[in-house]
């Protein structure tokens, strides 16, 4: 990846040191600009009034370290092959279009009014303490400490343990930026968000150990956003519609209160790590999203009501620990909109792994959750289903009650042998096939005809022979469903 080029080559000594007006330090990096040095480099300074170099084009690589800036500093449209401004202390940074040829590093950087109040980012319908941004940002009202928009960065963007402290909602505007490396924030911390809508990042998005009141880096491209090993954030982390080529992790991250929660509808990426550090404060949402593996943990999982799930595609299911299928249908029901379809991708993730019991198990649980929304009538029908044979998914209690029914029925036959049709019968008795044909409601075995029952042995006979019908039609009802459905 491209580095800070000329850096270490570059003149360290400068004739300005102490406190200077911004006047004199561009007057000074002009003068220095044609000389053909490789790195203009100060170090030190204490900057009053505002520093502007915009819409200029420098030669050689500026390094403005450790130094104080008392008025925000104007690089609107600086083209320059590498800008450091490590270690110093700003109101603000308007970088709008810069383009930096190689690194632009802001390390340990301080910037924004110094008040560090918590600004969440929120939904504009929620109830949680905040700010309530809006859909969309209006990009020429919205301000910010460290703005980026439509900024182009040949090398790496590096914001590690960056402190932006101010009171308005938004730490970082950089809708369109574009970073030809990677962003590395280690430890970066933030009071308010961070907007990232419709970046370009060649490599990697990392925040690991990062701090922030909420990202917004809908409709982002990367090969992975790394927001782990202790990202926190108090407001909502937007990753709709963006696209990832290897991983997304927040692996032993906080979505913490007020408003800490994750929306990644319509994100696409191979693999998506949801194993927190503890349970989010707010919501998860997956709807439409498609990644190749989930990894998550049982014991994190969002609260009942704040998983959206619906149309969520996933290839595999991982966890550190085993979670058993009836578990993952908890899972599943957190969602109080889900419906036959995130059961049915569930099923299909199990039978790609070769596990076909659970995915009966989990169609079985399908056919549950659909009939509590149906009207009495269809409740009863399918609660008569569920027990009789699983909804089709368990045959054998069918094949169950079938021999249950026969056994009843031949033992009171045995004692309460019923009179032959007519006063004689040419059929031996048999308690077992007389039992039987009255069962099975469609082939007779000739033994129904035969004999005829009265009293109690005619209501058993009724009850058998309405038995019979109601398990056919079940049965039936069930296996064209099942068919249906697969």
């Amino acid at each position: 990846m491209p580095r800070f080029r000329g850096l270490r080559r570059g003149r360290r000594g400068t004739s300005l040191s102490g406190t200077v007006d911004a006047e004199t330090l561009e007057a000074s990096l002009r003068a220095r600009d044609g000389e053909d040095e490789r790195v203009l480099r100060y170090e030190g300074l204490r900057v009053t009034g505002t520093l502007r170099l915009t819409r200029r084009r420098l030669g050689a690589a500026v390094a403005l370290v450790g130094c104080v800036f008392e008025e925000p500093v104007d690089l609107t449209e600086l083209s320059v092959p590498s800008l450091d401004l490590s270690g110093s202390v700003l109101p603000a940074l308007h970088a709008d279009r810069l383009a930096v040829d190689g690194e632009l590093r802001l390390v340990r950087t301080r910037l924004g009014d110094g008040v560090a109040e918590p600004r969440p980012m929120t939904d504009p319908s929620a109830r949680a303490a905040g700010r309530r941004v809006p859909r969309r940002l209006q990009e020429g009202v919205a301000t910010g400490p460290l703005r980026l928009a439509d900024a182009r960065i040949g090398g790496n963007l590096v914001v590690e343990e960056l402190t932006v402290a101010d009171r308005g909602p938004w730490s970082l505007l950089a809708p369109r930026l574009v970073v030809e490396g990677s962003i590395h924030g280690r430890g970066l911390t933030a009071n308010g968000a961070l907007y990232l809508r419709d970046a370009r990042v060649t490599h990697a998005v990392n925040l690991h150990a990062a701090d922030t009141g909420g990202i917004d880096a809908t409709g982002i491209t990367c090969t992975g956003f790394y927001a782990d090993w202790g990202f926190r954030s108090t407001g909502q982390v937007l990753l709709r519609a963006a696209e990832v080529g290897g991983v997304v992790t927040f692996h032993d991250a906080v979505l913490d209160g007020p408003a800490g929660s994750l929306l990644c509808g319509r994100l696409r990426v191979p693999r998506l790590r949801l194993d927190l550090r503890r349970p989010p404060a707010g919501r998860v949402v997956l709807q439409d999203a498609a990644v190749d593996v989930l990894v998550d943990s049982e014991s994190t999982w969002p609260a009942p009501g704040a998983l959206s799930l619906e149309g969520f595609v996933y290839q595999r299911l991982e966890t550190e620990r085993p979670v058993g299928v009836r578990t993952r249908i908890t899972w599943l029901t957190r969602d109080p909109r889900v419906g036959a379809r995130a059961f049915e991708q569930l099923a299909k993730s199990y039978e790609s792994g070769g596990d076909e019991r659970s995915a009966r198990t989990v169609r079985h649980a399908r056919e549950r959750h659909l009939s509590r929304n149906d009207r009495l009538s269809g409740r009863i029908w399918g609660l008569l289903q569920d027990v009789l044979f699983g909804y089709g998914y368990a045959p054998r209690r069918a094949l169950l009650w079938l021999l249950s029914l026969a056994a009843v029925g031949s033992l009171w036959f045995a004692t309460h042998r019923p009179p032959p049709v007519g006063g004689d019968s040419k059929r031996a008795w048999d308690p077992v096939l007389y039992s039987l044909d009255l069962l099975i409601p469609v082939a007779g075995l000739g033994h129904r005809g035969a004999w005829d029952p009265t009293g109690a042995s005619k209501a058993v006979a009724v009850l058998l022979i309405v038995s019979g019908w109601v398990l056919a039609t079940a049965v039936i009802a069930g296996a064209r469903r099942v068919l249906g459905r697969g």
